[in-house]
């Protein structure tokens, strides 16, 4: 059976209760020799979209260029460095893009629509680590193009506006062309997700699918191999093979992602929040979310 032909529970859970806060950071009609570029190397996934006209993509180190059209996507899951141009070769001559003209599906040039969401390091770790550093989706060619040229046209139709809470409403959208984007790679190539290839797969996904389910309970890899019907050391093996993490590193970044949502509510008793983790008390449910998340579980409470 296909992975995806079949919708897991588990990974349904997962996405439902993350928070993307994806945010478009330039939206403008391009024209002439222009060219932009970026550094990569920060935590950010990346996309940019091509609303009207064609640009290039030069990644570091390629020497040849890949041609975009209109409504293609340039998805970066690890933000590589690279750089769009009107044309094959990057122009010598700088480009202002610091006061981007309207979109204009008639005036000459491009229209480029360009975002990113910060997802945390564990979040990255278990959905996309396996993902290539670029990915050019074309609607025309993916298994979801449909609904992808539906968010597509609602996207580059809502840049076009000057009217109220035109931000607010683009970066929800790219929230949701993150998820088809994630999509239409796990219909083409189910093995670039860790979480993914563990919950298909027959050995781990019993194990797995108890724990998700109740994971205020206590659990070792013993108790995790004897449902996988395997030895601690072949179910470890196995595990660490797919998912890149040790069964027990799994089991805490799955817990600190469901604190990370119980910590949204301001009103969540902190020990509650910890013992439905499963950690008997608030000192060892904090020394944990801290190495895991990066922060305190007061400072994420404060974020929200």
């Amino acid at each position: 059976m296909h992975p995806m032909s079949a919708r897991s529970p588990q990974l349904e859970a997962f996405l439902r209760h993350l928070h993307l806060g994806s945010e478009v950071y330039y939206v403008g009609q391009l024209c002439d020799a222009w060219h932009l570029s970026t550094p990569g190397g920060s935590d950010a996934v990346t996309f940019h979209l091509i609303c009207h006209g064609e640009a290039w993509i030069h990644l570091t180190g390629d020497t040849v260029a890949t041609r975009m059209q209109a409504g293609d996507i340039a998805f970066f899951p690890h933000d590589a460095a690279h750089a769009f141009s009107a044309q094959p070769v990057i122009p010598q001559q700088p480009f202002d893009y610091l006061h981007p003209a309207p979109l204009d599906a008639n005036a000459p040039g491009s229209g480029l629509l360009c975002g990113h969401l910060r997802l945390p390091a564990h979040i990255r770790r278990m959905l996309l680590a396996d993902f290539p550093d670029f990915m050019l989706i074309r609607p025309d060619q993916s298994p979801v193009g449909k609904h992808l040229r539906s968010i597509i046209e609602l996207m580059t139709g809502e840049a076009t506006l000057n009217d109220l809470g035109v931000t607010a409403v683009l970066d929800r959208l790219s929230d949701v062309l993150f998820l088809y984007v994630l999509r239409h790679t796990l219909h083409q190539a189910p093995q670039l997700s860790p979480l993914l290839l563990a919950l298909s797969d027959a050995h781990l996904r019993p194990a797995l699918t108890a724990f998700i389910n109740a994971p205020a309970e206590s659990w070792s890899i013993k108790r995790m191999a004897a449902l996988a019907c395997q030895s601690r050391s072949a179910f470890a093996e196995r595990f660490t093979r797919l998912v890149a993490l040790s069964p027990m590193e799994f089991v805490t970044i799955w817990r600190m992602q469901l604190a990370t949502d119980m910590l949204a509510d301001g009103h969540a008793n902190m020990l509650d929040v910890a013992m439905k983790c499963g950690y008997e008390s608030e000192a060892a449910f904090r020394k944990a979310f801290k190495r895991i998340i990066g922060m305190t579980p007061g400072q994420i409470r404060q974020k929200r």
